[in-house]
């Protein structure tokens, strides 16, 4: 055994290293897919999300990746050794000749594709059979390219081909079902809220990835155009022998080093544009918030205030996005301090509920509380409202929302209608006739803690 994982060691740690850091990565765009689907989330159903890339990523990286690192050796030493085995009731021979470790290898293939079976179940929401067919499926895939050497990267089969690992499989895919379905009667599925609805007090994730969404914008905006400036300037300048460069026909003489501060320029004015002008026009929306339902203005706010946290927002978060690519490309230092400074501010955002800027003095508005929206898994998640709580917001016009999430102290039906604060099918929305769907800071300023 220890000889046959000795030609596992490279590809191993390889995949060991790779595996949470990628996970993490491809955990982005999904948290960003689910607060655009539910505005909202809870930090444990960003965990959730982040296991489940995890998870899924485990499931290839360790029963497909991990290649014996000489394939000439290995394939000599174990020619023949791992013919396909396509007798379904083998597994009882196994269990009478194996013991316990029989037992225990068929238990395991059961509960390796539990979770596939919950998630497909409870995230993507799956029927009972598409679960069958894609447990069964995934679980071919897998031993389909242990059989062919992966698809023929690898010169000969380097794990068996096994019908009962089929078997297995699959009953664990059907038994990751019948969890979710069992979880799903303790935690029910919330409604999906109003496309109008955003949240006006995210978290810290929430920030994080909407600011992430937010930068791929601007790069995709300022590394262009340094190539494409850089390009120009080398095709239209006349190199001469003390490096610098002629222009003009000879009428300006220049240096190289002005190139250093493309990117920077670049990077700033398209800051400029996503982080200032955008969310300045759509009530604190950027690109990003747009996309994941959130806007940076926690607090309504005109004139003079306005303008200061829009200036402080700009100023912190704008210079640390230019230091970071100063630092990238010339200084290690200054990008690492930069890099610091945005976990201090992550941080600060995790323990204060708010960034720094959202303490510019401005009028909080008072909504009544709104249906609670969840993450992926629902594993934070509180009760469903009651049907009794349903009939009363119907007949009163007050949203009245049931379980961890509710609001004490929430105005009641009659202050709800003389405040003109209207609940019906939207959720939430801003008196004096505000057109954007609001969120409850008693609820949503803690989605995250």
């Amino acid at each position: 055994m220890l000889t046959y994982l000795g030609y596992f060691s490279t590809s191993f740690t390889i995949a060991i290293v790779m595996w949470p850091i990628l996970s993490a990565v491809l955990t982005l765009p999904i948290l960003a897919g689910l607060y655009h689907r539910h505005h909202r989330m809870k930090l444990l159903s960003a965990g959730a999300a982040y296991l489940t890339v995890l998870y899924v990523l485990g499931l290839i990286a360790f029963t497909l990746y991990p290649m014996p690192d000489d394939p000439e050796a290995f394939c000599a030493a174990n020619a023949g050794q791992f013919a396909p085995q396509l007798d379904p009731l083998r597994f009882i021979s196994d269990i009478q000749n194996g013991g316990l470790s029989g037992i225990l290898q068929l238990v395991m293939n059961v509960v390796l594709f539990m979770p596939l079976g919950f998630v497909l179940t409870r995230w993507l929401r799956w029927r009972w059979w598409a679960v069958l067919i894609g447990g069964f499926a995934v679980s071919l895939f897998i031993e389909s390219s242990q059989l062919s050497g992966f698809w023929g990267l690898y010169p000969c089969a380097y794990r068996q081909f096994d019908v009962n690992d089929l078997m297995t499989n699959t009953l664990g895919a059907m038994a990751g079902l019948a969890v979710a379905v069992l979880f799903g009667k303790w935690v029910p599925m919330a409604r999906m809220p109003e496309r109008s609805e955003y949240n006006e007090h995210p978290g810290a994730v929430h920030r994080l990835v909407t600011f992430i969404i937010d930068m791929v914008f601007v790069a995709l905006v300022y590394v262009p155009l340094t190539l494409l400036v850089t390009f120009l300037f080398y095709w239209a300048a006349e190199p001469l022998q003390n490096g610098d460069f002629m222009l003009f026909g000879g009428h300006l003489t220049v240096g190289v080093g002005w190139l250093d501060f493309l990117a920077p320029i670049g990077a700033s004015l398209a800051f400029l544009i996503f982080e200032f002008l955008i969310p300045l026009g759509h009530k604190g929306r950027t690109l990003g918030g747009m996309y994941t339902h959130m806007t940076i203005e926690t607090k309504l706010r005109k004139g003079i205030a306005r303008a200061v946290f829009y200036i402080l927002r700009t100023l912190i978060m704008g210079a640390m996005v230019v230091m970071f690519i100063i630092g990238f490309g010339h200084n290690a230092h200054i990008m690492h301090y930069t890099f610091y400074g945005f976990v201090i501010l992550f941080l600060f955002a995790v323990f204060a509920h708010r960034m720094p800027w959202d303490f510019v003095p401005g009028s909080s508005v008072a909504p009544a509380p709104s249906v609670p929206v969840y993450g992926a898994a629902d594993v934070a998640a509180a009760p469903a409202e009651s049907s009794a709580a349903n009939a009363h917001s119907d007949k009163e016009g007050a949203a009245t929302v049931a379980g961890d999430d509710a609001v004490p102290g929430a105005p009641d039906s009659d202050a709800a209608s003389k405040g003109a604060v209207n609940t019906k099918n939207t959720g939430d929305a801003r008196a004096e006739g505000d057109e954007s769907a609001a969120t409850n800071p008693n609820t949503v300023g803690q989605d995250e803690k």
